[in-house]
């Protein structure tokens, strides 16, 4: 089985809290393009960074380009982009002797740098193109992203619903204002209690059950204070003097400043202008 491959794109989107100048000064560091191709990079298309390549690679693009503030597109790699098939050739004339044919000399492979350079400097109808609405993004974990508006569920996920054929010919709509249920009857009425009086305050009611003993402390200890008793036992003693030692403490002259000069108020009031008033006949 073979193993899948990714393309890797830019369209010049930089990352949530990125600020647009750091990013394309960090995208041309990392590519060392002069800012003609760091221009191109940004002018909203989407170009190929990196075509057919395994997902360690795309992973390493990824973190490349997210770590100066710009987003990566990764895009599952047609293999028809990697290896075009083979064109059938006409057969050649028994009579045609075939003539042998230098092959061209390989070409040295190509550094990431130089291939944006290349792709910066081609013109915009070789190297970018819209994005397809229909083609997801994958990230590092291999979950797709799907365009906006795409559905969630796949067709075999879905609850499919019937719709059921309901008979409301025997269904009738009311007039406007129509009550919905009979007025329910009226109230019973209020009970006798002609017969009926209250006791006055403080008096026993004969038929009231008694649950709870009645308390029977014991009092013999307890005597009354005699007449004019005025507790002073019971007050509470007066607090002690602290013992403070007030030696080095010593008392300002007689009309003595209290606050040193840095914290005395300097502003002299000014009596308001009275020249506008006068007092009346």
């Amino acid at each position: 089985m073979m193993d899948t491959r990714y393309n890797v794109y830019f369209a010049g989107e930089v990352l949530a809290g990125q600020d647009l100048a750091k990013v394309r000064q960090g995208i041309g560091q990392l590519f060392k393009a002069n800012e003609a191709m760091v221009n191109k990079l940004f002018n909203g298309r989407m170009h190929m960074v990196k075509r057919d390549c395994d997902k360690p690679t795309a992973l390493k693009y990824k973190q490349a380009m997210e770590k100066v503030g710009a987003r990566p597109v990764i895009k599952t790699a047609d293999p028809a982009d990697a290896s075009a098939p083979p064109q059938s050739k006409p057969a050649a004339s028994p009579a045609a002797a075939p003539q042998p044919v230098e092959p061209p000399p390989a070409a040295p492979p190509q550094t990431a740098t130089e291939r944006i350079a290349a792709l910066a400097g081609a013109p915009d109808a070789g190297i970018s193109q819209p994005a397809p609405p229909s083609a997801p993004a994958a990230d590092e974990d291999g979950v797709t992203l799907a365009p906006p508006q795409s559905d969630v569920l796949r067709p075999e996920e879905r609850t499919v619903t019937e719709a059921r054929d309901i008979d409301t010919g025997t269904l009738a709509v009311d007039a406007a204002a129509t009550r919905l249920s009979e007025p329910s009857s009226a109230a019973p009425a209020a009970p006798d209690t002609s017969h009926l009086s209250m006791g006055d305050a403080g008096e026993e009611i004969p038929t009231l059950s008694a649950d709870e003993t009645p308390l029977a402390p014991d009092t013999d200890d307890l005597d009354l204070s005699p007449e004019g008793t005025d507790f002073a036992d019971c007050a509470t003693p007066e607090a002690e003097a602290p013992d403070l030692d007030l030696s080095s403490i010593v008392l300002a002259p007689e009309g003595s400043a209290v606050l040193e000069e840095e914290f005395r108020r300097t502003e002299t009031a000014t009596a308001p202008d009275t020249d506008h008033i006068a007092l009346k006949d």
